[in-house]
């Protein structure tokens, strides 16, 4: 009886999922020569076509797309025997693979991997610079942070929230100058904006409910928090940002924060993380670390889904504006949240 090539399997699986050779055989592990290899024994081996390949991009038949089927849930589920093992071994080791806001990652991840680092020197961490919500498995992602003031994608990843980001406005010396001093939410009308790439309208809260609402039409959209600072040191226009974002800036009297009395919606942090009955040592000796440096909670055992029990809103662990605190003392930068199961 012929030999089963497993890693084939395994390959071919990759590739369907990556939907090219080159990021399947990344996700595999082996060089590109090795994944085409792999499919073309499949190939002569089942006697059948299992990609429709061109220059950019390949395409999995229909007769692929039913093997794929029927063979990635065995292999999903010895990726989850094998990490349940290697945390059972408490060793931590190998290397972590992250993408994250850059933010999330500047503000709060960084401070917890240095201690992650430090504590266990076997281990690597990768860390990729991104503002979507990425696909854990296709990109071979352990963990996703997710910075949002709305909602989680409908996913079958497991989520918690992490922290909450408060957030303000502020403006430079020079633009309130010219404009004057803004008493309330209304006055914002007709001042130049920058923006979150998203941005259409602000929120205003107080005592932690909204009072007013501003429509907005940035003259500057970017995710980028550092260019809407410095257009906003600049002079360019109002931006809403962190208040542990600015607190140089603000020291140094390059910004003024504008309406005092107000916030804004805070933003959301959640960590993603593919489904298994149990973490990977690495994942769970960071989200341990975390506790200790940004408060959120040491992981539950449970987790909930992302996606529709997020469309109900995640308020509960939320830290509210404390009515009996001065409305006019900055609101604190990065209130921390129960990481909820």
């Amino acid at each position: 009886m012929k030999t089963i090539e497993w890693k084939d399997w395994e390959i071919f699986c990759r590739v369907v999922e990556a939907g090219t050779f080159t990021h399947g055989a990344e996700l595999a592990e082996v060089p590109k020569s090795s994944a085409s290899a792999a499919i073309a024994r499949l190939e002569a081996q089942l006697g059948g076509r299992l990609f429709e390949r061109n220059t950019r991009r390949v395409r999995v038949t229909e007769q692929g797309q039913r093997l794929y089927e029927r063979v990635a849930p065995h292999f999903a589920a010895l990726r989850e025997i094998s990490a349940e093992a290697a945390s059972a071994s408490e060793q931590v080791s190998g290397t972590l693979r992250i993408a994250t806001p850059y933010e999330v990652g500047s503000q709060h991840l960084a401070p917890s991997l240095s201690r992650l680092l430090s504590l266990h020197p076997n281990l690597k961490v990768q860390i990729d610079v991104t503002w979507d919500q990425p696909d854990l498995l296709k990109h071979g992602y352990d963990l996703a942070f997710v910075m949002t003031n709305t909602t989680l994608h409908d996913s079958s990843f497991a989520s918690k929230r992490v922290v909450l980001v408060e957030r303000a406005f502020y403006a430079a010396p020079s633009l309130i100058q010219a404009r004057g001093l803004p008493r309330s939410p209304s006055d914002l009308n007709g001042w130049p904006v920058i923006g979150n790439a998203d941005d259409r309208r602000w929120e205003f809260v107080q005592d932690g409910a909204e009072v007013a609402v501003l429509p907005v039409d940035p003259r500057i959209r970017t995710h980028n928090a550092e260019i809407r600072l410095k257009a906003a040191t600049d002079g360019l226009g109002v931006a809403r940002l962190s208040p542990k974002f600015v607190d140089e800036q603000v020291r140094q009297g390059q910004l003024v924060r504008v309406l005092p009395a107000y916030a804004s919606s805070p933003l959301k942090v959640y960590v993603l993380m593919p489904a298994r009955k149990l973490m990977p040592a690495a994942v769970r000796a960071l989200l341990d670390v975390m506790e200790h440096t940004v408060g959120a909670a040491a992981p539950a055992r449970g987790v909930r889904r992302a996606g529709k029990a997020e469309a109900k809103g995640d308020t509960k662990g939320d830290i509210k504006a404390d009515p009996k605190a001065d409305p006019k003392a900055d609101i604190r930068s990065d209130t921390k949240a129960d990481i909820k199961a």
